[in-house]
């Protein structure tokens, strides 16, 4: 399994930006309550926070990062490590004017940076991986799975956290985008890395098997009116895991086109 630390990075961090935009939305919809959006904000900057944590696992000395950010504008993988800070920062600042410096215009304004700054590092990322001379990352299936991980990972979470209708669709959007893109991913895979594509069937079959559970599940409780806690809780860890397992299949298929 290549790149474990990017895996968590990316999936933790893209889940994070999702539940912070949609928590937002349902607020301003009046489908959560104050307490429920402070309590989204509060878990999407732990969430992201531990993506960047082992995501700096990466670069090996911590800062190595601060060197990474010397070629912003002009390197993909500049632009990705300071719109993460970018994010990370706003979301610490939504917390400190919401908990400790009880502002209310400032905290709307760190809120909103915040979504803009986590859609913002959402698309950097996969501007890294569309590199020509990689023919398994460059491809529109890549910048497909980055954002759909923005709308299952965040709508999950979303509805653990009581915005049930706008997660439940957010969920609904990426798990059908992924269902619906997979035989054409494979079959894009099956002609440039047939072999190496090959090794990823159970990580992949993870990933649709659990998403497939937690719609179900997901549904069922919409249909019930039900909104069990634990069982949502559950089901959001699940999605998490079954979409790191399918970025870890991603990664895998890192080979150098000659």
């Amino acid at each position: 399994m290549h790149e474990l630390p990017l895996v968590f990075f990316t999936v933790l961090g893209q889940s994070a930006a999702g539940l912070f935009l949609l928590a937002y939305i349902a607020k301003k919809m009046g489908s959560i309550d104050d307490n429920q959006l402070k309590t989204a904000n509060i878990i999407g900057f732990i969430i992201v926070m531990i993506g960047l944590g082992i995501g700096a696992l990466h670069v090996g000395q911590p800062l190595r990062f601060f060197n990474m950010l010397l070629g912003v504008g002009r390197s993909p993988m500049s632009n990705e490590a300071f719109l993460s800070g970018v994010f990370v920062g706003c979301a610490a600042a939504t917390l400190f004017f919401t908990h400790f410096v009880k502002q209310a215009a400032l905290r709307e304004l760190s809120n909103i940076a915040a979504v803009i700054s986590g859609l913002a590092f959402v698309w950097s990322i996969p501007q890294v991986y569309n590199i020509a001379t990689i023919a398994n990352w460059d491809t529109q299936f890549t910048t497909l799975q980055m954002w759909t991980t923005l709308f299952v990972g965040g709508g999950a979470l979303a509805m653990a956290i009581g915005a049930r209708g706008l997660g439940l669709t957010s969920f609904l959007v990426g798990t059908f985008a992924i269902f619906a893109s997979r035989a054409s991913y494979q079959a894009f895979l099956g002609e440039t890395a047939p072999a190496l594509s090959a090794e990823q069937t159970g990580f992949w079959g993870f990933q649709v098997i659990v998403l497939a559970i937690a719609l179900a599940a997901f549904v069922g409780f919409a249909i019930k009116q039900r909104s069990p806690k634990v069982p949502l809780l559950t089901c959001a860890a699940a999605v998490l895991l079954a979409e790191l397992s399918g970025r870890i299949a991603f990664y895998n298929l890192w080979q150098i086109t000659m």
